[in-house]
């Protein structure tokens, strides 16, 4: 039952870590940039607002479901407005690949906020720990704490990979091709803030 639990929660975290998301989009943006731990640290942020919308499922399937269903409204709109202002904000901005100032808590703080602006992965996460049999250790905490451990871990492996791969060949990306990604992740950034502001209003 505990590897069960821990290689569940290594897989849903996955997926959130590897889809190109709003949080995957700007960990990319901070790897093409030519710093050395950017994009891993905007990742861990990101990773870590995955762990705590994982502790929440985790503990309380049902309830905290019933919850954040009851609030999509307010929950959609406001995490969809932010997103709308960081995608236009990200959609103006230009890169370079010369810039290497490192501000770790930046970086860190920037993952954190966009992924917690994205409330639809705790929705996948509570969907997906009902499909993998989990609801069943709501309410034991040893479990749960590992099954949200586990989740951290898948996601900020995922984006690990998506940093590692970017790293690898930014060094064969033109300028102008550079400032093209920049406006496609603002794009990404906003278009998911859209829908979220779109649910919360209509749906």
């Amino acid at each position: 039952m505990i590897w069960w639990i821990i290689f569940s929660g290594i897989f849903v975290g996955l997926t959130s870590g590897i889809p190109l998301g709003p949080a995957g989009a700007y960990c990319i943006k901070k790897s093409l940039i030519n710093k050395k731990y950017g994009g891993y640290l905007t990742g861990f942020g990101a990773a870590t607002a995955d762990g705590l919308f994982a502790l929440v499922a985790a503990f309380g399937i049902t309830a905290i479901s019933k919850f954040l269903i009851a609030h999509q409204f307010s929950i959609n709109s406001v995490g969809g407005l932010f997103l709308i202002g960081v995608g236009l904000k990200e959609f103006g901005s230009r890169i370079s690949l010369n810039n290497g100032i490192e501000n770790g808590k930046k970086d860190f703080f920037s993952g954190f906020t966009i992924a917690l602006a994205s409330p639809f992965v705790i929705f996948s996460f509570l969907a997906l720990y009902a499909i993998l049999g989990l609801a069943k250790i709501s309410g034991d905490y040893s479990l749960s704490l590992l099954l949200a451990t586990s989740t951290l871990f898948g996601a900020f492996l995922g984006i690990s990979i998506l940093n590692w791969i970017v790293i690898k060949y930014r060094n064969k990306i033109e300028q102008k091709t550079i400032n093209q990604i920049n406006k496609v992740i603002g794009l990404i950034i906003f278009g998911t803030g859209a829908y979220l502001l779109m649910k919360g209003l209509f749906l």
